[in-house]
């Protein structure tokens, strides 16, 4: 804190010092270099104490190793689920919309089935759609919702209906 009061002490009386030398300077080519010196004066007491701090007194702390590798390793799985989830509402409105162009209801309940893969990502590998009662043939539903989901999306999912 004695730092900054010193420092801002010393800026100001340049600051005012400068000023006053300026008006006092007499007019003409004297005045415009009476004003450069000021302006370099001015320069000087406000960046010299920077130069006087010792980085050798700073302490620079490096994060430990574990959270360095932990971090990352979090990052990954929550982007992973976080698309995964996306993909999930995705297949959900191409159910639904399939089934409203088709002219059934939604369906009562959809289930999905992920696996992961060598590299580590995780993948809808299964829908599983419950029809309830009222959906007249929900094979052939089931067989066109798989085809929509393949064309729009290009997962390589098996649609299971009941």
């Amino acid at each position: 804190m004695d730092f900054i009061r010193s420092w801002l002490l010393s800026v100001t009386a340049a600051a005012l010092a400068g000023m006053l030398v300026y008006i006092l300077a007499p007019k003409g080519s004297t005045k415009k270099a009476v004003r450069t010196v000021a302006a370099v004066f001015f320069l000087t007491a406000f960046f010299l104490p920077f130069g006087q701090i010792s980085l050798t007194d700073v302490t620079w702390s490096q994060p430990p190793r574990a959270i360095e590798q932990t971090v990352p390793a979090q990052l990954e799985e929550t982007v992973l689920s976080q698309m995964v989830e996306a993909q999930k509402a995705v297949i959900a409105q191409i159910v639904a919309g399939e089934a409203q162009r088709l002219g059934t209801p939604p369906p009562a309940h959809i289930e999905f089935g992920t696996d992961i893969s060598a590299d580590g990502g995780i993948h809808i590998v299964q829908v599983g759609i419950q029809w309830g009662d009222t959906v007249q043939n929900p094979a052939a539903l089931t067989r066109a919702i798989e085809q929509k989901i393949r064309e729009t999306t290009g997962l390589e999912v098996q649609v299971d209906g009941q």
